[in-house]
């Protein structure tokens, strides 16, 4: 299964806050939508520059306590963000992930275009499913065997 698949399943609406922002806007921006991550983008050219996810607010807070919501997104983000293209395996996105501790990557192709963010969770459900529809599978071959027998 490749990343597109994951994507084309979960969506491609991803938020962001732009460069300028405080930190505690990023924050205020997970939670209304209830997201672990988001995009931080050059507010005249949209370019994405890094990603904030739990990580980074976490770091962020032991480095400075409370005074960091007031810090800006750029000095907390991720740059360069953890990325994988669409035609990435999932199994090899996940060894990706946790080989460096990355619980949401970008997913963006040659040229930059951003395609969407994918979780750990996003990667896990994935492959459960194929599992499950694997499973499937055999399960109905076997018992096709058992009835021509």
């Amino acid at each position: 299964m490749h990343i597109s698949e994951v994507i084309a399943r979960k969506g491609i609406e991803v938020h962001a806050v732009g460069h300028q922002s405080k930190l505690s806007q990023a924050i205020e921006t997970m939670v209304k939508y209830t997201i672990g991550s988001v995009i931080v983008s050059n507010e005249n050219s949209g370019e994405m520059l890094g990603l904030i996810s739990q990580a980074e607010l976490l770091a962020a807070l032991r480095d400075f306590g409370s005074p960091a919501l007031d810090h800006c997104a750029t000095g907390i983000m991720r740059k360069p963000a953890p990325a994988c293209r669409p035609d990435d395996d999932v199994a090899s996105v996940l060894r990706l992930m946790t080989s460096s501790r990355s619980r949401h990557m970008v997913v963006t192709d040659d040229i930059g275009t951003l395609h969407g963010i994918i979780s750990i969770g996003d990667l896990v459900a994935a492959q459960l499913a194929e599992a499950r529809l694997e499973a499937g599978v055999l399960r109905d071959k076997a018992r096709s065997r058992l009835m021509s027998a």
